[in-house]
């Protein structure tokens, strides 16, 4: 669904969520991961912005950056990313990033550093990193916070039958013994002779696990490593060795190897590693993002489409319920005065049949699609609405109507909802697809 992922990030617990959705929804659809970080420089002054790479600081932060997430990367297991770090003003850098690399979706949390401060809704103002970044954005923008509790479903797998393992070894008595075993286990195994013979079997079908010997006549046991993770990067290789090679088989793990068993090894010490291995691979196997219940909160206006054209992706792509919803602001119309309740009724009605024929496709029965409209402050009803049918994706377009600083001070409704929601939020603002601005301020 998503090709290529643009993570904002700070080494902070409170992207964790933000995190762990990032790393999923890369992992499910294999997209290229892009971690960023733009760290302030309010403490160095822009004077000193061009010292920073020289002085080592950018490197600093980047291990540390990689070092924070690299056991949640490992945990989906996410190979196809890279950090990014900078120095400068994070919404301008998140921009000017996306700009380059042309994300289908950013992440973000509210993960600024004001959050350690205890100013939880800084990160939400007008005028703050998120609130910009939602604005200009030409991608969608989805943001989750720690107060997001959902963020995959887990189907646990159990049939061992379908964690297909091959045995590599130039002797016959050692294969067949281990296949004997793992076959009592419930796996389903293959044996090759040599590595050429791996090789083959690999390229005619897809194995989890392939447990090889070191040494072998011909192709060895490292290199066979090397040649079998270009071919199959997801596969999980366990070498095989004497006590005399087991330098060897540590070097290995170094260039994608995941473990070792040293010869002769006690049958029950190889089950209890393979098993483990099947249970960390079902495990990685198991998370996936799935959104059940979709809410497009809608103004009506030409951002608003751009974000049902989303929202009716994600509905599809996770066979999801997709309900639209619209909130008219309860108390006075600032032309006609104070709205009454007929009035308000009879304008609850239009909007519902407004959404019908903007949003129902022709080929839609009517108790297939999902409207609603309720009177009251945007954010708060768009919220309780969300509680209501129990939604765990909200998709709007980033606009707020407020003229009044005191009320805009914690910005749009987007950003509100944001701030509040226990599922994650989307900010839609332009058709996807659509190229980055070259306004990055």
């Amino acid at each position: 669904m998503f090709k290529r992922i643009l993570f904002a990030a700070t080494p902070l617990n409170a992207s964790r969520r933000a995190a762990d959705m990032a790393f999923a929804l890369a992992r499910q659809s294999r997209a290229d991961l892009h971690i960023f970080h733009a760290f302030g420089v309010d403490s160095h002054g822009w004077g000193a912005v061009r010292h920073l790479e020289a002085a080592g600081e950018v490197d600093a932060i980047r291990k540390k950056m990689e070092a924070f997430y690299r056991p949640r990367l490992d945990w989906f297991n996410v190979t196809d990313y890279d950090i990014e770090v900078v120095p400068g003003l994070p919404h301008s850098e998140i921009l000017r990033c996306a700009h380059k690399i042309l994300p289908d979706l950013i992440i973000m949390s509210l993960h600024e550093s004001e959050i350690e401060k205890d100013m939880p809704r800084r990160w939400g103002m007008a005028g703050s990193t998120l609130e910009r970044v939602a604005q200009k954005a030409r991608c969608p923008v989805m943001v989750v916070s720690e107060s997001v509790s959902r963020v995959w479903t887990r189907d646990v797998v159990t049939d061992r039958a379908d964690f297909r393992i091959l045995v590599v070894d130039d002797e016959l008595a050692l294969r067949d013994s281990l296949k004997e075993w793992l076959i009592d286990e419930n796996y389903t195994v293959e044996t090759a002779a040599s590595g050429e013979e791996a090789m083959k079997k690999l390229a005619d079908g897809a194995f989890h696990l392939m447990l090889t010997d070191i040494k072998m006549p011909g192709m060895d046991g490292v290199t066979l490593l090397h040649q079998a993770r270009k071919a199959c990067p997801e596969l999980i290789v366990v070498m095989m060795t004497a006590y005399a090679t087991v330098d060897t088989a540590v070097d290995a793990m170094k260039t994608g190897a995941l473990d070792y068993l040293t010869k002769p090894f006690d049958p029950d010490v190889m089950e209890e590693k393979v098993f483990s291995i099947y249970k960390e691979f079902e495990a990685r196997r198991s998370i996936q993002v799935m959104f059940s219940n979709i809410v497009l909160a809608t103004d009506f206006s030409v951002p608003a489409d751009h974000a049902f054209a989303f929202a009716r992706r994600m509905a599809l792509g996770h066979q999801a319920k997709l309900h639209a919803f619209h909130v008219l602001s309860a108390g006075e119309d600032c032309r006609n005065g104070v709205i009454g309740q007929v009035e308000m009724e009879e304008r609850i009605r239009g909007a519902k049949a407004l959404m019908r024929t903007r949003y129902c496709q022709p080929t839609e029965k009517e108790e297939d699609f999902f409207c609603d409209a309720w009177e009251g402050t945007p954010y708060v009803e768009i919220l309780k609405f969300a509680r209501w049918k129990n939604v765990d994706l909200i998709v709007m377009a980033h606009h707020s109507q407020e003229t009044d600083p005191e009320k805009a001070f914690l910005g749009s409704t987007v950003v509100r909802v944001a701030m509040s929601a226990a599922c994650p939020v989307v900010s839609v603002n332009r058709h996807p697809g659509g190229r980055m601005s070259k306004s990055f301020t």
